[in-house]
């Protein structure tokens, strides 16, 4: 309560000072008494970080504006997450409270996941019928296009179904129009949806429409409860159906739409495999995009930082040309237990998300921070908002971070409608505060150089950990070591060719081309030989990714991109790439 007073007096002293008027400063003050009296019982929360940050405000301002005449044109926000999001929880919770100040225009994407054995969100249950085939955007190589949602069904049976059931009022009767993406062509079965009772017969390709999208739209009598979608065979030639999601609007063009795409065990590496990402943004056309993904890429091994950064621009990239007048706000992970403790990674991913907003002028949500920072997972599972496995909220935790989300949108609105405020910086979390060491840019490359190597197997590496390690691929480390598998034994000693700094090999010439690695030659006392490199060229085709392209050719996705002088991990079918 002391620091409400305080921070009630600090807006007096503004208006005193003719920095802000009593009006607005009275406002203000008022609105954040009632926030932070909604969240004084839980006062590890720092709702005073409650807000979107960017280092230039005309980053957030058109979005806002946009918000504040959702009455006259609709706002579509995308959230995009991994397993906290598929659930929908907190997005729910958030979804409902912008309905309620916004206007609600629909329940965006929702996606029937027993299809492809999963879970369905909170608010409605999946049934369904005959043979699916399915992949996820988390597999290494899908053997389906993952669009916008993450996931992808499809069945060639024709007498397959499926139903989608939704809680009491999830659904309201003027949520009339269903956008289904899914793949259209002459070969695709129609579609019969039955709702409240009435049914409605869609052709999902047409013969005028040659050069159809994945957008198919069909309009209800009214929204409903309950949704059953069957198949319709007119011929021989429709034998099967893809399906890449649902979304439920309302026709009309005012309110917000936010939607929610997740997937279980997502992260930044899931998000580039989505290939058909890029022509469903362009459908949605979304104001808004928040990525809220990172945990499980370092959950697990911890976090390499610029490979990391290198990703998530790649992605940024990416949004910025399929969704030009979006606006993009990354957001972070709160703590995370791993056998009682936190993870450090956590504190240094917040750190790299933070500066990566900077870098490439979007916005931030320091989840983070509002969390309450590090070892706060002690909290949350103390008093009952974390499950056990200090990595998932309860029901109630997931509904109060929902609520902060909507308080961050209220908070930043009220923030940019101060006219002399210039408190609008991300606040980059100092070093010490987060205990790790600092990121810095690399700026010795000259001082290093390419050469030989021996690494002594430790107790529990793998090939795989090793190799990410020295930006080599898994491949390379078997070949160079002639290694029949990749099992590996303690105190092993292997062979790498990589960078390594003049410093630290005092006295050894550099070797400046790699070496190729020639099994038959026995000489030299059974150490590699050396050849000068054929340069090969390699032309992409359609479902390649770098990292399939990469792997081919026993390079890691880094050593590819830099041969190409590449920056995105997005690529085009017919681009000619430097393999050798």
């Amino acid at each position: 309560m002391i620091e409400i007073k305080q921070t009630v007096l600090k807006y007096i002293a503004l208006a005193t000072l003719g920095i802000v008027s009593f009006q607005t400063s009275l406002l203000n003050a008022q609105a954040l008494f009632w926030h932070n009296f909604e969240y004084q019982k839980y006062p590890w929360i720092d709702s005073n970080m409650n807000i979107f940050q960017s280092h230039d405000k005309q980053i957030l301002r058109p979005f806002f504006n946009k918000l504040n005449g959702s009455n006259k044109k609709r706002v579509n926000i995308l959230h995009i997450g991994d397993s906290h999001v598929q659930a929908d929880i907190f997005t729910n919770e958030t979804r409902t409270l912008l309905g309620s100040t916004f206007g609600n225009a629909g329940r965006g994407m929702v996606f029937p996941y027993t299809t492809a054995r999963t879970h369905t969100a909170a608010d409605y249950r999946c049934f369904h019928t005959g043979r699916w085939l399915y992949a996820r955007n988390v597999e290494r190589s899908p053997e389906l296009p993952i669009g916008v949602t993450g996931i992808t069904s499809k069945t060639y049976d024709s007498t397959a179904q499926f139903k989608l059931s939704f809680r009491e009022k999830a659904i309201q009767p003027e949520f009339t129009r269903l956008k289904i993406f899914c793949k259209r062509n002459r070969n695709s079965f129609d579609l019969k949806i039955t709702a409240g009772g009435k049914s409605v017969i869609a052709d999902v390709y047409t013969s005028e429409n040659d050069t159809a999208t994945d957008l198919l739209i069909v309009n209800m009598p009214s929204g409903a409860d309950d949704y059953l979608f069957e198949f319709v065979r007119r011929d021989t030639a429709q034998h099967f159906f893809e399906i890449y999601g649902i979304s439920i609007e309302s026709p009309a063009d005012r309110g917000v739409l936010y939607t929610s795409v997740g997937i279980n065990g997502a992260g930044h590496y899931s998000i580039m495999r989505e290939n058909k990402l890029p022509d469903h943004l362009k459908i949605l056309n979304p104001d808004a995009i928040i990525l809220d993904v990172g945990a499980n890429d370092f959950y697990q091994k911890g976090i390499e930082s610029e490979r990391f950064k290198e990703n998530l621009i790649s992605i940024i990239e990416m949004f910025k040309e399929y969704a030009p007048d979006a606006v993009i706000i990354l957001s972070n992970s709160q703590d995370i237990h791993r056998g009682g403790y936190s993870i450090k990674a956590c504190s240094i991913f917040s750190y790299l998300i933070a500066e990566v907003a900077e870098s490439e002028k979007v916005a931030f949500y320091d989840w983070y921070r509002v969390s309450g920072g590090q070892q706060s997972m002690r909290i949350w599972k103390s008093v009952r908002l974390a499950n056990k496995d200090g990595v998932h909220l309860t029901r109630d935790g997931y509904e109060l971070k929902g609520s902060l989300i909507y308080h961050a949108f209220k908070n930043t609105d009220r923030r940019l409608k101060l006219k002399k405020d210039t408190s609008d910086a991300i606040i980059i979390p100092c070093v010490d505060t987060l205990n790790i060491d600092p990121v810095q840019p690399d700026t010795s490359v000259k001082q290093k150089e390419l050469q030989w190597i021996e690494h002594t197997v430790k107790k529990g590496e793998t090939a795989w950990a090793i190799a990410q390690r020295y930006n080599i691929s898994v491949i390379q480390l078997k070949d160079w070591n002639r290694l029949k598998g990749y099992a590996l034994n303690e105190g092993q000693t292997l062979r790498i060719f990589t960078v390594v700094e003049k410093s630290l090999e005092q006295g050894q010439s550099a070797v400046t081309n790699k070496p190729t690695y020639n099994p038959g030659n026995s000489g030299n006392n059974g150490k590699p030989g050396y050849k000068k490199p054929k340069v090969v060229y390699y032309k992409v085709r359609s479902g390649d990714t770098l990292y399939s392209i990469a792997r081919r050719h026993g390079l890691s996705v880094a050593e590819l991109k830099r041969m190409n002088g590449m920056r995105s991990d997005f690529i085009k079918p017919g681009k000619t790439l430097k393999v050798k």
